[in-house]
């Protein structure tokens, strides 16, 4: 499997990667290349990455995907290597999570794209690390580290946890978001459009009873709404664990958890049976850049999960190219509303 540039980077100095290695949000297989050499273990916040590295052989005792780090698995690392990720929150999220299990005088090591913002997250470690520096840079990346010479603070995901009360499209409830979440702490104006489109559609008379799937949960304000609006139980579906762990806590705060089933999934490759209704704010990035295999492969998979007549609602950048692929899916699609730059699409499962 082809490594991206960061990889690429980091193999040119896997010399010094020896002991126990953790990578923190690894974005392809290539931890798996170090098991010669070092224990290796990965903490993965994406399920298509951690399945990429399952595929290539990495042990299930040595990965781990989950909102925090499983020290039941090992408690002090040689070096943590963190891919730069695209919220700078998060960063400070993962070396919050990770400096608790890095030795006295181990290595944090941080790589990244230039464009990703990675240059300017370098100090971002002079806090907690000492002598960080640049190691090396290649392929429009850098690559830094630094040492851990104090004490770090012990990790406690309560205090990385926002939470506020919400009031959208006539429903009011709380949310809980982590950094790194899409919409973090906040509704982002594509996903308010379509509640407020949702709130004037008619639900089926039994819609209680209905299946809804919300794919790409983020921090469950969807979820959270459609339960609220419909009393349906919902199945909440997100590629990220830090997004099912929000819309967990989010039902939680709500007293409504026995009401939400969680699907850890890459698309939709682990759900099963067909459903009434499928609602999607869709991932349109890999990374910094646009991705339409996302979208694409979305659509056609979920003709498979609809229910005859089964309604599938969309909201997206207005500027993407989504209508021919729901339309190549589904047949046709209707545009229920425009506005703030984003669009709502609406189509139903057609008879064969």
């Amino acid at each position: 499997m082809t490594l991206n540039p960061p990889s690429l980077l980091l193999a040119r100095n896997e010399a010094q990667f020896t002991g126990n290695v953790l990578f923190a949000n690894p974005e392809d297989t290539y931890p798996q290349t170090l098991m010669s050499q070092a224990n290796v273990y990965t903490w993965c916040q994406s399920k298509a990455v951690d399945e990429q590295l399952a595929r290539v052989g990495l042990a299930d005792e040595q990965r781990h995907f989950g909102a925090e780090w499983d020290a039941g698995r090992i408690e002090a690392f040689d070096h943590v290597i963190i891919y730069q990720p695209k919220a700078k929150e998060l960063l400070d999220y993962l070396l919050a999570a990770t400096l608790p299990h890095l030795k006295q005088g181990g290595q944090l090591w941080l790589v990244g794209d230039n464009k990703s913002g990675v240059k300017s997250s370098v100090k971002r470690l002079t806090a907690p690390l000492e002598e960080v520096g640049k190691v090396d840079s290649a392929k429009h990346c850098l690559l830094f580290n630094g040492y851990l010479r104090g004490e770090a603070k012990p990790f406690a995901l309560n205090d990385w946890i926002t939470r506020w009360q919400e009031d959208a499209a006539g429903q009011s409830f709380t949310l809980c978001s982590i950094p790194g979440v899409f919409g973090h702490g906040k509704l982002d104006k594509g996903t308010a459009l379509l509640l407020e489109q949702l709130e004037q559609h008619r639900f089926m008379s039994d819609v209680a009873n209905a299946r809804l799937l919300d794919f790409g949960c983020g921090d469950g304000v969807i979820s959270m709404w459609l339960h609220k609006r419909t009393g349906a139980n919902i199945s909440a579906l997100d590629d990220s664990a830090l997004a099912l762990k929000a819309t967990e806590l989010t039902f939680a705060a709500n007293d409504a958890s026995e009401a939400l089933t969680l699907v850890p999934s890459n698309g939709l490759s682990e759900v099963k049976g067909r459903f009434n209704y499928v609602i999607t704010n869709p991932p349109f990035h890999t990374g910094i850049s646009t991705d339409y295999s996302i979208a694409e492969r979305f659509f056609i998979d979920v003709k498979k999960h609809l229910t005859l007549n089964g309604e599938l609602f969309v909201v997206a950048n207005d500027f993407l190219r989504y209508p021919p692929l729901i339309d190549a899916a589904l047949g046709k699609h209707q545009t229920l509303n425009k506005g703030r730059g984003f669009a709502v699409y609406h189509a139903r499962q057609q008879k064969p």
